[in-house]
């Protein structure tokens, strides 16, 4: 078998274990890519299990006409669209790129391989530095005109630095950005850490959910949920019942959490208001109080409570941590959109849209979320279309078989 495109190393003996009983279970999800004389661009593995599987009968592109330069090229973009990889494996594949193509502009390297021109920009230097490339003075666009490099940057001055200054001009990018685009230091530093948590934040979804991704039982939290593995989950996001009978299940939810969580996961559950001291104190006993923040609920979805005389326009988030919080910053006003309380699916639903905005402030791609109270099935919805993985709980059957058939349609939607 052919394999002088593929570009990363070898999947480990588990990854390959785990493609292997996925595509037993499922069939290949993904086309196997080959050009038009057999060599196959992308999909080697797949292609090598499906032949120790006898696997004939599988999805497949030609792609026809390619120079070897681009044929390359097409296979470093798939692997850094698709594949998890770290900063310097990504980094390993636009050097390979500079390598081949040299005399193409950064940003045109940059727009073939699907990545930010200042990375590729990053990476020439360096590359340049230790004569491992030559040091152009023009370059070539995506129109064929070449145009001239600018190379050379000025030093950059600041006088009399607070020490939030003096630790940023450690970052080479922050000293980059300041002469690239003639900004201060403080200035250069968070456009770096936005952009830096922005491709952070980016995710690519596959065709199919993996079980990996998304798994969904029947369980009683007051049981502890042996099923999940002690130190397993990033996040723990949920609403649990308000109502003074259930009050006993804030505690159930503190002790499991303080299982679950992996060192400095967090908590966030929703909460009413009319027995809010009780709940804190059911959360107090084994987990570690971090924040409240304010869940506004506009519009007509807001409870009118007759017992207190109130009208409620917000409800509060309680946030708990396992050991000490070392993440993001977090703005501690979260909003559901005006009118947007879904109780399509389960009489105590919350809003999507809601529930997007809590996912997508607290995690990042891959974390894994746990909500035990699964209801409806919005956490789940909400973590799976934003790149997460999702495991869900309910007392109730029909709660996880709702949940099952109304997060795959909401991902298919996403697809489209």
């Amino acid at each position: 078998m052919n394999n002088n495109y593929q570009v990363m190393p070898d999947l480990t003996a588990d990854e390959y274990a785990e493609l292997k009983a996925d595509i037993k279970e499922r069939g290949v999800m993904i086309p196997i890519e080959f050009d038009e004389f057999g060599n196959v661009l992308d999909g080697y593995h797949r292609l090598q299990i499906c032949e120790e599987l006898g696997i004939k009968d599988y999805p497949k592109v030609i792609r026809a006409g390619m120079t070897e330069t681009e044929k390359m090229t097409h296979a470093r973009k798939l692997n850094l669209a698709r594949r998890h990889l770290t900063t310097t494996q990504k980094q390993q594949l636009i050097r390979e790129q500079l390598k081949e193509t040299p005399e193409k502009s950064d940003r045109q390297i940059a727009k073939d391989l699907g990545v930010d021109n200042k990375t590729v920009t990053n990476q020439r230097e360096k590359l340049e530095v230790t004569e491992e490339i030559p040091q152009l003075n023009k370059t070539t666009g995506a129109d064929g005109k070449e145009r001239p490099r600018k190379v050379n940057r000025k030093p950059v001055s600041v006088f009399n630095p607070s020490k939030r200054e003096e630790k940023a001009l450690t970052n080479p990018n922050v000293v980059e950005r300041m002469q690239e685009s003639d900004v201060n230091v403080l200035t250069a530093s968070k456009q770096i850490q936005r952009e830096e948590k922005s491709e952070l934040k980016a995710f690519h979804l596959e065709n199919e959910i993996s079980e990996d991704k998304c798994r969904l039982f029947v369980a009683d939290i007051r049981n502890g949920l042996s099923e999940i593995e002690s130190e397993s989950i990033d996040f723990i996001i949920t609403d649990p019942p308000y109502s003074k009978e259930y009050l006993p299940l804030f505690g159930d939810l503190s002790r499991l959490a303080s299982r679950v969580l992996k060192p400095k996961g967090s908590l966030i559950v929703m909460s009413g208001q009319s027995y809010f001291p009780d709940v804190i104190e059911q959360l107090n006993q084994y987990m570690t109080y971090h924040w409240c923040l304010s869940y506004l609920t506009p519009g007509g979805q807001s409870p009118q409570l007759f017992q207190k005389r109130v009208n409620s326009f917000w409800k509060p988030v309680l946030w708990y941590v396992k050991g000490e919080y070392q993440g993001d910053y977090i703005g501690d006003v979260l909003k559901s959109p005006v009118n947007d309380n879904d109780k399509q699916y389960h009489e105590w639903g919350q809003s999507l849209g809601g529930m997007n905005d809590i996912i997508e402030r607290f995690t990042y791609p891959d974390n894994i979320i746990l909500d035990p109270f699964l209801g409806g099935g919005t956490t789940g919805v909400a973590s799976i279309i934003k790149g997460r993985k999702f495991i869900g709980t309910d007392i109730q059957a029909k709660n996880v078989e709702i949940s099952k058939v109304r997060i795959w349609e909401e991902y298919k939607k996403c697809l489209k």
